[in-house]
């Protein structure tokens, strides 16, 4: 794969942002408002593990002569000559660097000189925004590198995985290493579908209920972070495919057996992002069709009151044009009688009354008795 493909891909929005700097080729540049790094070393060999934080890079030169396998992890980028450091004593082409100190890449598996670098997206919930963080990773054949910015942190459980292997068979390789840590972030995207889930749910029962413009925002937030999901697991998938696909040396068929694992795993992802999509598009239409409903309910009820005022109204404008009935017996007689007034009220009393009545009789006024009170 070309490196240099990928390398200048659009960044995600953080407070720190700013304080990023595009690489060089050949220095490290870091803003002074990212976290401190942070370096731990996770140290195996058979029935042993080490676990230590790293303040001297002399002390992975020696975990490297001593250990077959060498875990070595980066949180938080704000040191750039340690980066630079590393990336010269595990001979990192500065390229990869660049992608490295990049917010946001798309998921990827390149190789070069023998050598992977893996790029995927940790995702994190936080309120109703999705936020990422990248993690990069870089195997080589005794020792695995891995960076991230330190935002977001889901590799706890491959560590646990970690202790457990190493109890119960004795040794694992970093290819095995490497797909605990791509399995530990694609578990991290369940707990966060869940949650989608549940927000569809809450949003579908407020639509039917009483849809509002809120209900329509939060659809909004709940469509946009799918998308974003759906852009983090696509590539992700594609990039696991293509090491099952390549079968790489660094890579034993027993390890590679286990990806497949997390190709599955990231097609039920897929799957699931999919589905929620389209009950949010659902959504959208129940909420256009609740307010297209209770539209046409305020205009039943208006346009009865208007049908039953109607006659009335025509008979309140036909004496109220007042002609003289002196001049003229057609001139309005009533005007002149004694009761005139009641009867004509009794007489528009009975037309609105009879208009009910036909209304009922026809079946007109059946939904508007039988509606759900709001």
């Amino acid at each position: 794969m070309n490196m240099v493909e990928e390398s200048k891909h659009g960044r995600c929005k953080r407070p720190h942002e700013s304080a990023r700097q595009r690489i060089s080729t050949d220095t490290v540049v870091y803003g002074p408002e990212a976290p401190d790094s942070v370096i731990t070393l996770t140290a195996l060999r058979e029935h042993e593990l080490v676990e230590k934080p790293i303040a001297d890079l002399n002390e992975i030169k020696d975990a490297l002569q001593r250990y077959p396998v060498n875990w070595i992890h980066i949180k938080g980028l704000a040191d750039a000559e340690m980066i630079t450091n590393l990336g010269q004593l595990f001979n990192i082409h500065n390229l990869v660097l660049e992608d490295v100190m990049s917010c946001h890449q798309r998921a990827k598996v390149e190789e070069w000189r023998g050598q992977y670098f893996i790029v995927c997206q940790m995702l994190k919930l936080v309120g109703e925004r999705l936020d990422s963080d990248q993690l990069n990773i870089f195997l080589g054949k005794n020792f695995i590198v891995t960076f991230h910015d330190g935002q977001i942190d889901c590799l706890e459980s491959a560590r646990e995985r970690i202790r457990k292997r190493l109890s119960s068979a004795g040794t694992l390789g970093c290819d095995y290493v490497a797909y605990l840590l791509l399995d530990a972030v694609l578990d991290g995207y369940f707990p966060i579908l869940e949650t989608f889930g549940e927000t569809l749910e809450a949003i579908e029962d407020d639509i039917i209920q009483n849809p509002s413009k809120e209900c329509v925002a939060r659809l909004h937030i709940a469509k946009r972070n799918l998308i974003t999901l759906r852009r983090t697991a696509w590539p992700l998938r594609e990039a696991i495919n293509s090491l099952i696909r390549d079968q790489p040396p660094l890579f034993e068929s027993e390890t590679l057996i286990h990806m497949r694992d997390c190709s599955d795993h990231a097609v039920q992802i897929l799957d699931f992002v999919e589905t929620d999509r389209e009950l949010a598009s659902d959504l959208m239409d129940v909420y256009l069709s609740s307010i297209s409903n209770r539209l046409n309910e305020v205009m039943m009820v208006l346009t009865i009151i208007t049908t039953v005022f109607v006659p009335p109204t025509l008979v309140a404008g036909i004496y109220g044009m007042n002609f003289k009935s002196d001049l003229s017996p057609y001139n309005m007689p009533e005007l002149s009688w004694y009761y005139g007034y009641p009867i004509a009220l009794a007489f528009m009393l009975c037309l609105a009354v009879a208009t009910v009545i036909f209304m009922g009789w026809k079946g007109w006024l059946g939904t508007f008795w039988h509606r759900q009170p709001r």
